[in-house]
């Protein structure tokens, strides 16, 4: 019995020995461990199972013995047999290696001399990129406008996509509608300029119309021109017109010692004529009358300041002094005159450096409110806005310029703050203000000879952040902006210049600068010198002629020369 058990011992063995696998090529070698295992088919046959994952697509193919596996599969061969595998991938995929009996890339050869299992491995490529995309135009806002494209393919509304090759230059232009304004691009192209990309995938171009604020402002209305012309009895240097709110009209002359106004009402031809002790006045037009700051006249200190009130009819109320320097002043829209810089305020105490709201005009001149300035800086600019807050501008430590917010009141609702951080003035450099629609105040700087103009910042009402000024402001130096249309617009009022067309003209914008119109206020044919174009609280434009134009005076005394000014009642009302 033991040689029997011996022998089949060595037997087992034996065939333990020769039934061992081998994987060839860039298959791996082993037994169940890695891909082998014992047979567990016919005696003498091993199977062979093929799997494939990974997501993607594709085929095991075998030549000889000759089969395909797409979708996984079991084969059965005569133990010993050698399989020469490939993997070929599918359209959209890709072969990514094998597993189990095999690993690698490559081509995989087994020989069964056991079940063995191998797995290909397939993996999805990513979609090739298109060769054509969409652009759509999409309206946002509350207007209306039309959009078309560079080449044509959008029309919109209407045609509002087209299909383009990759790569394709696209450009596209806006036009608003009536009574809409173009806001701006968004999305594929953005600002309010022009629209130009670069076809590279789908893309949506928001383009942003806004119901136009000229929908309810009328360009400056055609009226009759009419003419007012003085006769003085000496040399005078003629100034601008101004008309308060009721129409009243004021046409102001500076002789050497004094100034004249003339009060015209329009139903008669001459109303009177009123003297002003200032050489220089600054005459100011209120909603009821006129008020003037200036200085003492020829005669007089030069630190002190002559205030003058007049009624409609050009009824005085006397003038009041004060004592004053580096003094700026600005009309309040609802009545009133501020006044800053260093001065007293009631004609008595030494004066302080503060701001002081005068009466306006069609009344006799008291104090409204009074206040101490933050800034110690000389003051070189000062404004009122519609909601009757003062902005007092100063100059500050290292260059800068400053500012303070009054309330109506004359509560200081600030205090001092920097509106430039650097500024570089000229020979005679000072700033002035126009109220904006609503609140706050348009800031230009002024520079004298020649005189020019040029808007710096928007400061909304009591706020110690300033903004630059719009490109709609900025892009029309050398004017001014004045509210027009019952506040709800702003009439652009061209300054004097020498040596220009002699034409004026009167641009109406509305309040985010959207232009409604202009009227031109020709003076002659060829150039001339104009000065300032003027408009009165009532809305009548008001022109004062070239000297080159001016009738000449001759008298026993000396020779001098008419005053003229042309006025447009209610143009602009």
């Amino acid at each position: 019995m033991r040689a029997i058990v011996w022998t089949l011992a060595v037997s087992a063995m034996l065939l333990g020995c020769n039934s061992s696998s081998e994987v060839r090529g860039t298959g791996s070698t082993g037994g169940p461990a890695d891909g082998g295992s014992a047979s567990s088919g016919a005696p003498g046959q091993h199977s062979l199972t093929i799997a494939i994952e990974g997501g993607g697509a594709g085929s095991v193919d075998s030549a000889d013995p000759a089969f395909t596996c797409a979708a996984g599969c079991e084969e059965a061969f005569t133990a010993g047999t050698g399989v020469h595998l490939t993997a070929t991938a599918a359209q959209g995929s890709t072969f990514d290696g094998w597993k189990g009996a095999c690993s690698g890339k490559g081509a995989c050869d087994v020989v069964l001399k056991a079940d063995l299992q191998v797995t290909a491995v397939f993996l999805l490529l990513p979609p090739p990129p298109p060769s054509e995309v969409q652009i759509l135009v999409a309206f946002t806002g509350a207007g209306s406008g039309r959009v078309v494209s560079t080449p044509a393919g959008i029309d919109c509304p209407g045609a509002c996509s087209m299909t383009v090759s990759i790569g394709t230059a696209v450009s596209l232009a806006q036009q608003a509608a009536v009574n809409s304004v173009f806001v701006g691009w968004g999305s594929g192209c953005s600002g309010a300029g022009g629209c130009s990309l670069t076809a590279t995938a789908d893309v949506t171009v928001w383009a942003n119309f806004a119901v136009s604020t000229c929908a309810t402002i009328a360009p400056p209305t055609a009226v009759t021109m009419e003419q007012y012309v003085a006769y003085p009895s000496q040399a005078a240097l003629c100034r601008s017109g101004l008309a308060d709110a009721s129409g009243a009209l004021a046409f102001q002359m500076m002789f050497p010692h004094v100034s004249a106004i003339d009060f015209v009402n329009r139903s008669r031809p001459f109303g009177r004529e009123q003297t002003f002790a200032s050489t220089e006045p600054n005459l100011i037009e209120q909603p009821s009358g006129f008020a003037a700051v200036g200085n003492a006249g020829y005669l007089g200190p030069r630190n002190v300041i002559d205030l003058g009130r007049w009624d409609a009819a050009g009824n005085s109320f006397g003038d009041a002094w004060r004592q004053a320097q580096n003094q700026a002043s600005a009309a309040d829209p609802a009545g009133g005159v501020l006044v800053a810089g260093d001065l007293s305020a009631d004609g008595s105490s030494a004066p302080q450096h503060q701001a002081v709201m005068f009466s306006g005009g069609g009344e006799a001149v008291s104090v409204t409110w009074a206040q101490p300035l933050a800034a110690a800086g000389p003051v070189f600019g000062a404004g009122v806005d519609v909601l009757g807050r003062s902005l007092v501008i100063t100059g500050g430590a290292s260059g800068s310029i400053t500012a303070q917010w009054f309330d109506h009141d004359g509560t200081a609702l600030t205090g001092e703050f920097t509106l430039i951080a650097s500024f570089t003035p000229g020979q005679n450099t000072w700033f002035e203000t126009a109220p904006l629609i609503g609140s706050g105040l348009e800031v230009r700087r002024m520079d004298a000879l020649p005189l020019t103009a040029q808007a710096l910042l928007v400061v909304q009402s009591g706020s110690t952040a300033a903004q630059d000024a719009p490109a709609w402001m900025t892009s029309r130096p050398n004017t001014r902006l004045q509210l027009a249309r019952q506040g709800t617009a702003y009439a652009v009022l061209p300054y004097g210049e020498s040596g220009v067309a002699c034409t004026q003209t009167v641009e109406l914008l509305g309040s985010d600068g959207t232009s409604c119109g202009s009227r031109d206020y020709p003076i002659a044919s060829g150039t001339c010198d104009t000065y300032d174009l003027t408009l009165g609280a009532d809305g009548t434009v008001i022109q004062q002629l070239p000297l080159s134009m001016e009738t000449p005076i001759q008298k026993p005394t000396g020779n001098w020369n008419t005053c003229t000014w042309r006025f447009w009642s209610g143009a602009l009302r």
